[in-house]
């Protein structure tokens, strides 16, 4: 815990500190709570970023999905699906092909509700959200939606609050944060959202694809995930952002926002910190560890003991393992921000009662998360499905690129594969009418080559290059007084 974290820690529980990093191209938002990290937000630069808003043009509709791709000026179109379409969800009962609301060419505001990646385009829905920190916005929302967190003594008060103030189609999502606000702040929080919604209605005759509001915006983000009231601190590396959220805090609280340069032992230690998520292993205090891998498909993380023995039972220590594993293992997909398929491969637990209590704390530790997160439940082989919805890339995509030299895949052909593919290439140009092949080939295969000693009905030369992995190529087929030319150039 860091030096910090401790002084925090030691002037009460559950304090929560946010740390904003805001000078970089890549923005960083961290919690802390009693000194450790519990939360981390990354905003990178580019288009395409979830909340982003756009003027769309329908671009292809698909009967058979129900669907349409709209160009929003992206590399790829979005898709978005006839439920979430306004004019389909206003509807008591909605029916009809996605024909009859959309027509290719058509002009409609989207958002971006979960982003694009290298293989498909980002899911659009017409249904735009504008979030605060006590309640979101919905211009075409129709209803208002309650937190499943806030107190049956204020669901009703907070309902009819929300019908009376409501104009037209509009909709909100009160959060758990309105249940400790008063009404006209959160009446003066809806005025100023309907305002920047209206601020972005195109005319009828705008252009389109084009961009209306960038998602990612750092002040609304951090105004969004929680009251400025919750924190206990705040630092920020930037002067500007630490004087516009002083703007929403009460004079007499703004001095728990602190502008702290760049090299601050604060960002010294979130930069540890995100190093350590980087890498597979996570050690837990009692010896035992996590392994946190990702394939294609799904993310795996393996618990394994490690050097915890325990002083109980077997099945006690296997018991305590499995429920500190599984604490990490929520706080490792929240930061990494996991999502899609995960499995957590347990220590064996042969007791269904003790299955219930993983899941149990499970569920407790998600009840954090900002992002869905269902538990599936065991299998036979005692590996936990859980499910985490995708809105943005996870940690590993987000700070990292596929390796140059084995695409991503952690391996690359021996130098016997490339050597053999080398045969199997050659014998197919047998036939040629040229006089000579130049190769050139990794030195480890062209030793491995020569080893084969087959005779060829060309003239061969066989060269080593620079190259960072086993393999080879064909420089050139042709004459052979212009070969040796240029091999001696």
């Amino acid at each position: 815990m860091s030096k910090w974290g401790q002084r925090s820690f030691e002037r009460g529980k559950e304090l929560k500190t946010l740390l904003i990093q805001a000078k970089l191209p890549v923005k960083r938002l961290a919690l802390y709570e009693n000194g450790k990290l519990a939360d981390l937000k990354i905003i990178g630069p580019g288009k395409g970023r979830a909340g982003s808003v756009y003027w769309g043009r329908v671009a292809q509709v698909v009967k058979g999905m129900e669907a349409a791709f709209i160009d929003i000026g992206l590399e790829r179109n979005g898709f978005m699906r006839l439920e979430d379409l306004p004019s389909y969800r206003k509807q008591r009962d909605a029916s009809g092909s996605i024909s009859s609301y959309l027509h290719e060419g058509q002009k409609l505001m989207v958002q971006i509700k979960k982003e694009g990646d290298q293989w498909k385009g980002p899911a659009l829905s017409g249904n735009i959200e504008f979030p605060g920190s006590s309640l979101v916005y919905m211009p075409f929302g129709g209803k208002v939606t309650l937190s499943r967190k806030i107190g049956e003594d204020s669901i009703q008060r907070l309902r009819e609050w929300g019908a009376a103030v409501l104009e037209g189609e509009e909709g909100i999502l009160l959060r758990t944060a309105a249940e400790a606000s008063e009404e006209g702040d959160l009446l003066q929080e809806l005025q100023a959202l309907r305002k920047d919604y209206k601020s972005l209605e195109p005319a009828a005759d705008r252009k389109a694809p084009h961009l209306l509001k960038e998602g990612g915006d750092l002040v609304e983000t951090i105004l969004a995930e929680r009251p400025l009231s919750s924190y206990h601190q705040i630092f920020s590396d930037s002067r500007e952002v630490a004087a516009q959220l002083k703007k929403h805090l009460p004079e007499e609280d703004q001095s728990s926002i602190i502008y702290e340069k760049e090299d601050a032992v604060q960002f010294a230690d979130l930069e540890a910190d995100v190093a350590k998520l980087q890498k597979k292993a996570v050690w837990l205090k009692n010896g035992a560890y996590l392994l946190v891998e990702k394939t294609e498909a799904l993310h795996v993380i393996d618990v394994n003991s490690g050097k915890f023995t325990g002083r109980d039972s077997k099945q006690r220590t296997i018991l305590e393992t499995n429920l500190e594993a599984a604490a990490e293992a929520a706080r490792q997909i929240r930061l990494r921000n996991l999502s899609g398929m995960i499995l957590i491969d347990f220590i064996d637990m042969k007791e269904k009662a003790d299955q219930q209590k993983i899941v149990s704390r499970l569920q407790s530790e998600f009840g954090r998360d900002r992002i869905q997160t269902r538990i599936i439940g065991f299998t036979e082989l005692n590996l936990l499905q859980i499910t985490r919805k995708k809105t943005s890339e996870d940690l590993a995509g987000q700070s990292s690129s596929p390796c140059r030299v084995c695409g991503g895949s952690g391996a690359v052909p021996s130098a016997e594969t490339a050597a053999l593919e080398l045969v199997s290439e050659l014998r197919r140009h047998r036939n040629i009418d040229s006089e000579a092949i130049w190769v050139e080939a990794d030195g480890e295969v062209k030793a491995l080559f020569e080893e084969m000693g087959e005779d060829w009905p060309f003239k061969l030369f066989l060269t080593s290059g620079p190259f960072s992995k086993p393999e080879y190529i064909i420089r050139q087929v042709g004459d052979e007084a212009e070969i040796r030319s240029r091999i001696l150039q």
